[in-house]
């Protein structure tokens, strides 16, 4: 009787495991990747921070003006309150006429800054939209533009934007 050598795999036997040991150097070098090149923080963080301090400061001054606008619980009729709305919502179009003047610094943060301005001139949109249908409808409730995604609203994004920079004080004026 003789003694059988030794059993060799088959063809699928080391196509399986030739799969599982790049799916396991795949892995490694993914998290390779990702705790030590990748570039860590929100990528919506200006990198030049001259930037949002400028814009913190205009946007103070933006906040003091529509601080003096009525609230909308003190308006006699939907019509006082558009033009209410219209009077702080001048004060945002300069604002962010202002902000759009500001020196910024490398292209990444320049395109990151024209975004949120776009979102900006979206938001002022839908505040005149708003005061239009107040005059014309009545006591309504504002519309505001969804992201195309439809996970939210540009609103929100404007908003994280302004957190992630430090720029509180441009966050939109929450009186609509």
């Amino acid at each position: 009787m003789t003694t059988p050598g030794p059993v060799r795999p088959g063809f699928h036997t080391i196509v399986v495991r030739t799969l599982l040991g790049l799916l396991g150097v795949a892995m490694v070098v993914l998290w390779v990747y990702a705790f030590f090149i990748a570039p860590s923080g929100n990528p919506d963080r200006l990198e030049d921070r001259s930037w949002p301090e400028l814009a913190q400061q205009r946007c103070l001054e933006a906040r003091a003006v529509i601080d003096t606008v009525p609230l909308a619980a003190d308006a006699t009729s939907p019509a006082n309150r558009a033009d209410d709305l219209d009077r702080a919502t001048d004060a945002i179009v300069d604002m962010v006429a202002d902000l759009a003047l500001l020196p910024d610094g490398i292209d990444d943060d320049r395109e990151l800054i024209g975004m949120w301005l776009e979102d900006w001139a979206v938001y002022i949109s839908d505040r005149r939209t708003h005061a239009d249908r107040l005059r014309l409808e009545g006591d309504v409730r504002p519309l505001l533009t969804a992201l195309p995604s439809g996970t939210g609203s540009v609103l929100k994004r404007m908003n994280g934007f302004a957190r992630v920079n430090d720029m509180e004080a441009c966050l939109d004026p929450a009186d609509v």
